[in-house]
């Protein structure tokens, strides 16, 4: 018996790196995915992840008819806000697991069970706060906690009614969220952050860590050197101080907004680094000082002048919008 099933509504093209994703995941054979997708392109879909060809307009009626309200879900990126309640959406698909989760496609996964396995015994309604990767128990009653009132409010109606993005799904910015409801519902949650999350707006890697006792993203530099290595046993950070050799494992690395670069001669299957734009393939991760020197850590990145640029333009819309009131 699989221990999660993951549930993943993505409509549109996957990230160019989709496969890097599958070949991580198909390690974790203790593990289920399940992706409703329009994307049809043929890729090398392991066992534990089935694709389950759906349109859009399919999932917006089965969302639809789940409520006894009029949902708002007219855009793909809407469906962030739905995550907490994919566990109601799609509970004719759970039935076999004791827990479901969801998690994004632009994550790298490493060894689950190092990290998971212990969280799991413990009886959590909730694990994570992170809308990049939650798991929740799976039974009739933690499936629909989501629904639950906060100093009176329905905020999962609040959000599901709003055509915006309300961050129903994580804590970010604000207590208006799925994390507080549990909380003040008698949910058992796991808060601590596990995942590597990578800084935007960096052209290097800076992990932005959230801290859930002081309710905000804390950065934590280790070296602009720093790389990811991916092999059958996990997930690791490499990186070196005062030439002082560092590999520490990690759960998964979220490469949001960040453009990706598929070298050429990349081997699927194989072990494989990831620098801040691109991934390429190793016969073997680096174990050593003089290994690790050897190898690339840095291309020509733009990343922090490409969110830069994006973020003003961002910016400069809203006001636009706000002023000839479109």
């Amino acid at each position: 018996m699989k221990k999660v099933c993951f549930i993943i509504p993505y409509f549109g093209k996957f990230p160019n790196y989709f496969q890097l994703f599958l070949q991580s995941c198909a390690k974790n054979t203790d593990y289920q995915w399940l992706i409703f997708t329009d994307d049809n392109t043929e890729f090398n879909y392991p066992q534990n992840v089935k694709r389950i060809l759906m349109s859009f307009s399919d999932l917006q009626h089965l969302v639809s008819e789940k409520f006894e309200f009029k949902v708002s879900l007219d855009t793909p990126r809407k469906l962030c806000d739905y995550k907490p309640a994919y566990g109601y959406i799609f509970e004719n698909y759970l039935s076999n697991y004791e827990y479901w989760g969801h998690c994004d496609t632009d994550i790298i996964v490493g060894n689950l069970n190092d990290f998971l396995l212990p969280l799991l015994t413990k009886n959590y309604d909730k694990i994570f706060t992170l809308g990049h990767f939650i798991v929740y128990k799976n039974n009739y009653e933690n499936n629909r906690r989501f629904m639950r009132k906060v100093k009176g409010r329905l905020l999962y109606k609040e959000s599901f009614t709003n055509k915006n993005i309300t961050t129903f799904d994580e804590t970010y910015g604000n207590d208006e969220n799925v994390n507080t409801v549990f909380l003040q519902n008698e949910g058992k949650v796991f808060q601590d952050d596990y995942s590597f999350n990578t800084k935007l707006d960096e052209s290097f890697f800076i992990q932005t860590k959230y801290n859930s006792n002081k309710k905000k993203y804390e950065n934590i530099f280790q070296s602009s050197k720093l790389v990811l290595g991916w092999d059958s046993s996990g997930l690791f950070t490499i990186y070196n101080v005062k030439d002082k050799f560092i590999l520490e494992e990690v759960m998964y690395v979220h490469l949001q907004q960040r453009k990706m670069k598929i070298k050429s001669d990349l081997q699927y299957n194989k072990p494989f680094i990831i620098i801040p734009n691109s991934f390429y393939s190793v016969e073997n991760l680096p174990k050593n000082i003089d290994e690790f020197k050897k190898i690339k850590k840095k291309t020509l990145n733009f990343q922090k002048i490409r969110i830069f640029v994006k973020w003003k333009w961002f910016g400069l819309k809203k006001k636009m919008l706000k002023l000839y009131k479109i």
